[in-house]
């Protein structure tokens, strides 16, 4: 029933005939008025992207306008307008349909419709995120262990995904998502696992929003030639892969591109990849049971937009959807991203950035220049992921300084080096940066810090497998000219040309950052 507070008296005629020829209730509770669900529709949930996001509403329109516009397109499950108290609507609402393809098409013919002269409304698939990342989850707990502890904490859970270790198969990577039935149970849920107040087996845990799956069309997932297996083993290579799938298929493969402890299986045809996906499902592979999924394709264009903004998309956590969809029509209709390379995929390419720090090419430390981003953590990362070694651990530690400022000290320690830096893997670090007046400054400077310390023990590697030098058969009048390319990484920091720091300070988290 409509609230008889809302509006005036004309608004609540027009909504009870709509009410009465549709026969949708109408209820208003929570900041928000619910058209809907139909009655015949008792017990029915729509699937995950039948809904949709209405933008730029004027605060006039109400339901009696909004239903018969959206209701051509196809059978509206819920209609839902955000309201305040002056009865006014706050400019968006939502509507769930009966089907995706309404939602769909709802998106190509309404997004940009002229509500009102000169007002034009934006539609939008919403995101209905039902995934929560969950850290601090003991390395030891399997995934029937994690997800029996949460059934009995939240409600609503459907699956929980938990990612093995890449070294060690036998513990998990600390963290999970957790997949639920609604957006609703997952925000429920969120609210429930307060950090600080709940653990599990004794360990705080973290709790937040996962980033959402990009939603594709099933008209172009059904192109795809690409499929992903993850859970290999670190040692599996590239070619091992490639001979297990062709010799499942019968046939030749195009190519396969492994990172970590996944890859990218690119096969010539989509029968073959069908195939391989219904043959090598949970097949042992070096001793580890792979799983494989569609690949998603992704837009080139906007990855290659994100990463000239900020280093690269994966690391693109700062810039909102709009805000990213907004720059890459600025940067489209400069044709700015024409001068990057085609064959740049990204992380882990030859064409990842301006200067490679690679041991086994000539790197060439860039300074940081004065932005708000610096590709030092990106580099850093694709680094460890191109030879297999284990991530950067970053540890944070925050104090106040004599003039009473909040100031930041990072470390930065890199748990397993191996080849090509060492033969026998290695650990190196901490490295402990300069104080800074931001954790975002005191991230990148660990990472730079790092990249500095692997170049110098590559230039300590490559002279000391130089051949010796040719003795003079006769005395040299100069004094010995001292090398300093022998020392180690232990020494004061190159970049700030002091001693690291000595005070003790009580550390504020330890986290991977990825």
């Amino acid at each position: 029933m409509v609230d008889q507070g809302q509006g005036t008296s004309a608004l609540t005629s027009k909504l009870l005939e709509l009410m009465r020829v549709t026969g949708y209730p109408i209820e208003q509770r929570n900041g928000q008025r619910k058209f809907g669900p139909p009655p015949d529709c008792k017990g029915f949930v729509p699937p995950k992207g039948c809904e949709v996001f209405i933008g730029k509403l004027p605060r006039e329109i109400y339901e009696d306008e909004l239903v018969p516009i959206f209701s051509k397109i196809g059978k509206i499950y819920e209609m839902r307008l955000m309201m305040d108290f002056s009865g006014s609507n706050r400019g968006y609402a939502f509507v769930n349909y009966m089907r995706k393809e309404d939602a769909d098409e709802a998106v190509r013919k309404l997004n940009g419709f002229e509500i009102r002269p000169l007002r034009k409304i934006g539609v939008v698939k919403s995101v209905d995120n039902c995934r929560l990342f969950i850290g601090g989850i003991p390395k030891t707990k399997s995934r029937a262990e994690v997800f029996e502890e949460l059934t009995k904490r939240v409600p609503g859970i459907v699956d929980v995904i938990l990612y093995k270790n890449c070294f060690d198969k036998r513990l998990n990577r600390g963290f999970a998502f957790a997949e639920f039935e609604t957006h609703r149970a997952a925000a429920m849920a969120r609210r429930s696992l307060i950090p600080g107040c709940v653990k599990l087996w004794d360990h705080d845990v973290m709790v937040d929003w996962a980033e959402p799956e990009p939603s594709i069309e099933e008209d172009l997932m059904k192109t795809v030639k690409v499929l992903y297996a993850r859970n290999f083993q670190i040692r599996t290579t590239p070619e091992t892969i490639q001979s297990v799938f062709e010799a499942a298929i019968d046939n030749k493969i195009e190519r396969v591109k492994k990172i970590y402890d996944y890859a990218f299986i690119h096969f010539y045809q989509r029968s073959h990849a069908e195939l391989a996906m219904n043959k090598l499902q949970n097949t042992e592979i070096d001793g580890s049971n792979i799983e494989i999924k569609w690949a998603k394709p992704v837009d080139r264009d906007l990855y290659r937009i994100q990463k000239q903004t900020k280093g690269n998309a994966k690391f693109n956590n700062s810039l909102g959807l709009s805000q990213t969809l907004m720059l890459y029509k600025q940067h489209v209709e400069k044709r700015a991203y024409e001068d990057t390379h085609k064959e740049d995929e990204g992380i882990g390419s030859a064409c990842a950035g301006e200067s490679c720090c690679s041991p086994m090419g000539g790197c060439q430390y860039v300074a940081p220049q004065e932005s708000t981003y610096t590709l030092a953590p990106a580099k850093l990362d694709a680094l460890c992921k191109r030879y297999m070694w284990m991530p950067p651990v970053y540890t944070y530690q925050k104090y106040l300084d004599a003039a009473g400022a909040e100031v930041w000290v990072s470390s930065v320690e890199l748990p397993e080096v191996g080849q090509p830096l060492s033969t026998v893997p290695r650990k190196i670090g901490p490295l402990v940066t300069r104080p800074c007046y931001s954790f975002q400054q005191a991230y990148v400077q660990a990472a730079e810090l790092a990249l500095q310390t692997i170049k110098i023990l590559h230039a300590d590697i490559a002279q000391q497998s130089a051949p010796p030098a040719i003795q003079p058969t006769y005395t040299s009048v100069l004094s010995p000219i001292p090398n300093c390319m022998g020392y180690r990484y232990e020494y004061a920091n190159p970049i700030y040309h002091r001693q690291p720091m000595s005070v003790a300070l009580p550390p504020v988290w330890r986290s991977n950052i990825l």
